[in-house]
């Protein structure tokens, strides 16, 4: 059994145990209500670029680069080093560059994982993991990136979270920054809108689909949830301008597509496309 030399890194407590637990596949606790509009359109402010998709297509951008202890660039990097580097190339933020530090930084966060997440490990003994030494940044689908020092392959490499190895020196997880607020808002128009929103929403989250009514006239509109050219949801819904429509639902991983119509010859008024990732 290899080992990796201690290192820095960011990374949120959460039992080994939690990963036998089965995943929700399907969208689930689906709830329609109409909702005073309050501060709605500061609720659904969404920023231009997710962060922790940014941090992961960065991290990604270091692979094959060589380990070197205390490293911290393209000619070289520790696995603190890369949380480091990729942390602060995407926010500004200069995090720790101890695995201790960043340990305990952030929030301690439950399954699910979401990417960009900071997971620990003990590698400077055998099972069971007591002391962190060792981080890498979550990249979903049960894998992560990191600057490993030791085993069959050193450097920034991609490994699987529940490879044998990895699985029993596993000691949790933080998160730093956090995903936005999970709110699709929309308005709709007298003119036809289709809208792309390019920053994903994580899965397995409650968000809120909601729709007011911006206008000249009201009355029943038909609403679809469309996930990967299946529909979900249908509901007939009556949103007003001070007075919103909201749907609730879990959604999973895949591309998804609100549209909502006219009952009448059902003339699409808007639609909007969003991606949900891991």
């Amino acid at each position: 059994m290899y080992r990796l030399t201690a290192c820095a890194g960011i990374l949120l407590v959460i039992s080994s145990a939690v990963f036998a637990q089965t995943r929700p596949q399907t969208p689930v606790a689906l709830k329609v209500s109409l909702a005073p509009a309050g501060n709605s359109a500061a609720r659904s402010a969404l920023p231009p670029l997710s962060i922790p998709v940014g941090i992961v297509r960065s991290a990604l951008t270091y692979l094959g680069v060589p380990y070197v202890h205390g490293g911290d660039s393209r000619e070289g990097l520790d696995c603190s080093g890369l949380v480091y580097r990729v942390f602060f190339d995407m926010t500004g933020a200069e995090l720790s560059r101890g695995v201790e530090g960043l340990y305990h930084a952030g929030a301690a966060v439950q399954y699910p994982l979401h990417i960009g997440d900071l997971l620990f490990f003990d590698t400077d003994r055998d099972p069971p993991p007591k002391n962190p030494s060792h981080v890498g940044v979550y990249i979903g689908g049960d894998r992560f990136v990191h600057a490993a020092s030791e085993g069959p392959r050193t450097g920034v490499i991609v490994s699987q979270l529940q490879s044998p190895y990895y699985h029993d020196r596993f000691l949790g997880a933080r998160r730093i920054i956090k995903w936005r607020e999970p709110v699709l808002s929309m308005t709709l128009t007298d003119d036809h809108k289709a809208i792309l929103q390019s920053d994903p929403f994580p899965s397995r989250e409650p968000m809120t689909i909601r729709v007011s009514n911006g206008m000249t006239g009201g009355g029943p509109l038909d609403l679809v949830v469309v996930k990967d050219g299946r529909e979900v949801v249908s509901r007939r819904i009556v949103p007003g301008a001070t007075k919103p429509v909201e749907i609730s639902l879990t959604p999973d991983v895949g591309t998804w597509v609100v549209r909502v119509s006219r009952i009448f010859k059902g003339r699409e008024l808007q639609s909007m496309a969003f991606s949900v990732e891991e």
